[in-house]
């Protein structure tokens, strides 16, 4: 049996206040194609499914359509949970008529994992959990952090070694994993890690939250990563899907691509405006200027239309750099400091008429 694990796929996701319904829309595409013309039997969906727990229309059609094509023209089953991102309740809605259709929805922690049996495998559904909610269901059960929450709550199942055993849940799993701007913070102080130890009873455990396509610990514990890249600092990253053969356990990645990427590029003002490459592109643009150029959003634009992000990399000082940045600012004067904290603030130039206001206030405040 073949199955692809993809999560996070965040529907309905604004980056910098850009829709990206129309790259995730490829996106899934281009996973219904690969299913379609490859022996796939399922497709898991390991959480955080839309962005907002009230998901806008368009994320909410997007997501029937996938669906449709994967069980209704497709014939395969899908088997789906909640992430830190979604409303259980939205997502659960009608879940039990569509289980004879093939799609399994798991929202809630119930005392005993929930699974769906095929063959000779079966599939636990764990949907993001809280410590709070395992106590819930288990009086007894620690709430100082997850891993000892989701360690104990283990503890309580019987995982019946005799069957391949594959578990779909939606965590932060491994100290050392890579993170992303993009993924909310669930718990402060690193409170929310699991080791992946816990983990040992299960042939294959399909990960969501993190962004990054990753194992941890070993190659059967896995993040498949975000649908698309979701912020600049996943740029230079690529993003994929994996297909796991649940016989011999052998998996591959699968590269996913958008015709309109997310980027970051830097140089000097002048030169990226008359070399541009790539112009429908989502760019975070890092000038090498020494100097702050009027309207320099405004005109970028003209050049490349989704300019996202504007910044200046001598100005604030080079990001590999702290002390570049101190010695940056130690130079500047009331006003260059003010410009440089609205253009990161609101990603664009302050204009003459609010520069004066601001010149005004400064004046009578110093008086």
């Amino acid at each position: 049996m073949k199955i692809v694990h993809i999560a996070d796929l965040h529907l309905g996701k604004m980056l910098h206040q850009y829709n990206l319904i129309d790259i995730q829309r490829e996106l899934l595409e281009n996973i219904i194609d690969y299913v379609s013309h490859h022996e796939i039997d399922a497709v898991i969906i390991a959480g955080d499914v839309y962005d907002r727990s009230v998901p806008s229309q368009e994320a909410v059609n997007l997501l029937n359509h996938f669906l449709s094509e994967l069980i209704t023209r497709l014939h395969k089953k899908v088997f789906m949970i909640s992430g830190n991102h979604d409303s259980a309740d939205r997502l659960n809605f009608a879940s039990a008529i569509l289980e004879e259709q093939g799609l399994f929805i798991e929202t809630y922690l119930k005392e005993k994992i929930a699974f769906h049996q095929e063959g000779n495998i079966r599939f636990y559904m764990l949907p993001f959990v809280k410590p709070v909610h395992i106590k819930q269901v288990f009086e007894d059960a620690p709430t100082d952090n997850y891993h000892n929450a989701l360690a104990y709550y283990l503890s309580k199942q019987e995982i019946d070694p005799s069957y391949k055993n594959i578990l779909i849940t939606h965590q932060f799993v491994g100290h050392k994993s890579q993170t992303s701007e993009s993924e909310m913070t669930l718990s402060i102080g690193g409170t929310e890690i699991i080791d992946p130890d816990i983990f040992d009873a299960f042939d294959y455990v399909a990960l969501g939250h993190l962004h990054a396509p990753q194992y941890v610990k070993r190659e059967t514990v896995r993040y498949s990563g975000s649908l698309g890249t979701y912020s600049f600092d996943e740029a230079k990253g690529k993003k994929s899907f994996v297909v796991v053969d649940i016989d011999d356990m052998h998996i591959e990645e699968v590269e996913l691509q958008s015709r309109q990427k997310v980027r970051i590029i830097r140089g000097m003002f002048d030169e990226l405006r008359s070399h541009a490459s790539n112009k429908d592109d989502l760019l975070s643009i890092e000038l090498e200027d020494d100097h702050m150029i009027p309207h320099a959003m405004d005109l970028l634009r003209e050049v490349y239309p989704h300019v996202l992000k504007l910044s200046y990399v001598k100005l604030i000082g080079d990001a590999s750099t702290s002390m570049g940045k101190v010695h940056a600012i130690e130079k500047m004067n009331m006003m260059d400091l003010y410009k440089t904290f609205y253009q990161a603030m609101c990603n664009q130039q302050l204009d003459e008429k609010d520069q004066k206001i601001i010149e005004t206030i400064w004046e009578e405040g110093t008086k």
